[in-house]
């Protein structure tokens, strides 16, 4: 009886030993620097946590795909435990219930959130839903101005000197258009953030507080459209369907919107000195937190959400989320890491790279993320394309269309 007692004691230690690590899952949307720094800092993770947790990540296209692909695994109840998922996109989830909210977790981990309050609070404000935290800052960003120095000083403007207006930004486009055939002031982007933008720096909203009323139609955005259009129609600035990045590049634009996360990139790549603004604004500031957040979903068993938490934990630490915005050009999502030796010492050496925190700091708002609106999105950035390919479009009857419009995919969404 006794060597029966003592084999079963030993066949529990073994299985102990030899019991399998937790699973947890992250799918991710970037690749080249920004994946490569988050699989170095998952890896270093593993390491720490070896034979206890093991995270595997997995890349699944960009920010659209990956949408579509969690969408399909939350009605197939195969979601990851982890996914990075750009924050005008989450609307569905929201709906329906499928984040896991981390209020539970931070309240059981005192230390964690006695330092809740180093993360910039706009970051947290914007992931918080009806009183609970669903998401925390991955690659955070907000939209720069970035400007081709050469080409300003080429065109008889100091690139010292922030065009603050859109007025602003026009005269001195028209100054660089000045300087030949294919010069353009600026490259204007119909990326859905940057639209979000430009209606707001003109005093213009898009949808309600509660996403079920749009707002689009307004004097404000109709007097923003028109402006655009005629900038587009003048050759002050130009608009291109595809090939952004290599426009930009030419060494013939003198501006272009661009994310944060687009510094490293134009410093390596550019043959011109590279400059950047704050984003312009008329008789509004907001601009919008663009970049991707972490999300745990709900329905994954308790033991793997637990090990999630923890890898949520480490990768937005101080030292690794330097480690991102020194790696990346993205933001670093906590004040400590803000306020380090090492980024202080980065921000010294390129003070572009400050513009995004201050606008972090003073302007900087949630992007709309209700469940409908990226079908809104894609109906209203028809409409400025129409209106910038053709010059003789009716701005007020294109909003007033688009209003309408984007009201019907709300209302079918909500009723």
């Amino acid at each position: 009886m006794k060597k029966v007692v003592v084999l079963a004691f030993v066949l529990l230690a073994v299985m102990i030993c030899f019991a399998a690590p937790t699973k947890v899952t992250v799918w991710y949307s970037q690749t080249g620097v920004y994946s490569q720094t988050l699989l170095d800092i998952i890896g270093e993770f593993n390491a720490m946590h070896e034979g206890e947790i093991e995270v595997e990540a997995v890349y699944t296209g960009n920010y659209s795909d990956t949408l579509t692909k969690l969408l399909a695994a939350l009605v197939a109840k195969d979601l990851p435990t982890i996914s990075q998922i750009e924050q005008s996109r989450i609307g569905q989830f929201i709906d329906g219930m499928a984040f896991e909210s981390f209020n539970k977790y931070i309240d059981a981990d005192p230390e964690f959130k006695a330092n809740m309050d180093d993360y910039f609070q706009s970051f947290i404000t914007a992931q918080t839903y009806d009183g609970e935290l669903y998401g925390f800052p991955l690659n955070p960003s907000t939209p720069l101005l970035y400007c081709n120095r050469d080409l300003f000083r080429e065109a008889g403007l100091d690139p010292d000197v922030r065009p603050v207006t859109w007025y602003d930004v026009y005269d001195a486009s028209k100054a660089i258009a000045a300087l030949g055939e294919g010069y353009y002031g600026l490259r204007f982007s119909t990326s859905d953030w940057i639209l979000e933008q430009y209606l707001w720096s003109w005093g213009g909203e898009i949808i309600s507080e509660d996403g079920e009323t749009m707002l689009i139609y307004s004097p404000q955005n109709v007097k923003a459209l028109e402006f655009l259009q005629k900038a587009i129609a003048d050759n002050v600035w130009v608009w291109v369907a595809t090939g952004g990045s290599e426009l930009d590049l030419s060494g013939k634009i003198g501006m272009t919107q661009r994310s944060t996360g687009s510094i490293t990139y134009l410093l390596n790549t550019a043959e011109w000195e590279v400059g950047a603004f704050q984003m312009p604004q008329q008789d509004g500031i907001k601009v919008p937190i663009g970049g991707a957040n972490i999300y745990m979903f709900a329905n994954r068993p308790e033991k793997e959400k637990e090990a999630g938490w923890e890898l949520i934990k480490y990768i937005t630490s101080t030292d690794q989320t330097l480690l991102w915005a020194l790696n990346t050009g993205y933001m670093c999502s906590r004040k400590s890491a803000y306020e380090s030796e090492a980024m202080q010492e980065e921000l010294a050496a390129t003070p572009i790279k400050n513009l995004t925190y201050e606008q972090l700091m003073t302007r900087a708002v949630r992007r709309p993320w209700f469940g409908p609106y990226r079908e809104v999105l894609a109906r209203f950035t028809k409409t400025f394309e129409e209106a910038i390919t053709n010059p003789d479009a009716d701005c007020d009857q294109l909003l007033k269309e688009t209003q309408e419009d984007c009201q019907e995919i709300l209302d079918e969404y909500y009723w």
